[in-house]
């Protein structure tokens, strides 16, 4: 049987905790972070490693260490990124030149094909920005039979469930495909590819299919340079959410930019005793 105040003490508990977590100010609650130990990169099967700005959803405690912009999931042995309300499989991660090579993730169809992308995916704000090997390409959808052109690739999806063959097109002209819009009834796509397998796609060399899975290019823009002297102070770079900033995370609490240098241990004097011991010696009759 319960105590007779077991229902006032577990109200007045939940009440702390209500009045602890509304009035309490942020920089107190951010106080939790302080003495968290960094976590090691984590891992993704495909992707060697993950560290900061990037951080693994469930693998990562959130909050200190990546970036709120660049929060990851993985799903099995694949690494996917929330970009403007639109999902890409994560390719690889250049930490150095700070690229990211990112994939539409558009769901198979019934006959192993893809699903006919029907929303833009551009990105051209911060923190993300395409590389000089990014571009755009135009698809364009419900195309009259017989429309051909020689700068034109057709391919094959599925749209509203059903299959679409000979009257979707890809074009990576942009002029070009405003020309030919005039002529397909359709809405178009604009999605971005990457420059080398846009020209595989024009010299038949590879397929729309191959162009999406290789993906395409954006650099990150955050200022990388106090990272560099966190790791080289030996720290772990993260990111204070609280103070909406990075953080160097050292052993045994998080700095703002860099680690203090470790002092060295005082030098210890010997003892007098350990300078001079004298010999023992026998004292013979006078």
């Amino acid at each position: 049987m319960l105590p007779k105040n077991f229902f006032l003490s577990a109200h007045f508990i939940s009440t702390m905790i209500f009045l602890l977590s509304n009035h309490f100010p942020v920089s107190i609650l951010c106080e939790a972070f302080q003495n968290v130990e960094y976590d090691f990169p984590a891992l993704c099967d495909e992707l060697s490693k993950i560290e900061y700005p990037f951080w693994v959803d469930g693998h990562q405690p959130a909050g200190y260490c990546g970036h709120p912009a660049f929060k990851l999931d993985c799903w099995g042995s694949k690494a996917t990124i929330e970009i403007k309300n639109q999902t890409y499989a994560v390719i690889s991660i250049d930490y150095k030149a700070q690229i990211l090579t990112i994939a539409l993730v558009l769901y198979h169809g019934f006959f192993g094909d893809i699903v006919c992308p029907e929303r833009n995916a551009t990105m051209n704000s911060s923190p993300f920005e395409y590389t000089s090997n990014t571009q755009n390409a135009t698809l364009l959808y419900d195309c009259p039979p017989g429309f051909e052109h020689l700068a034109t690739r057709d391919f094959l999806c599925f749209k509203y469930g059903a299959p679409v063959r000979d009257h979707a097109y890809v074009v990576v002209n942009t002029s070009l495909a405003t020309e030919l819009l005039s002529r397909c009834g359709g809405c178009t796509v604009v999605i971005p590819v990457l420059a080398t397998a846009a020209q595989g796609l024009m010299n038949h060399s590879l397929d729309f299919h191959n162009v999406l899975d290789e993906g395409f290019e954006v650099k990150w823009t955050l200022e990388e340079g106090e990272c560099r002297g966190c790791a080289e102070s030996r720290g772990g770079c993260g990111y204070n959410w609280c103070l909406g900033q990075p953080s160097c995370y050292c052993p045994h609490k998080p700095y703002s930019t860099t680690c203090p240098p470790v002092k060295p241990l005082p030098r210890i004097a010997p003892t007098p005793t350990a300078l001079y011991s004298p010999k023992s010696s026998k004292v013979g009759p006078l």
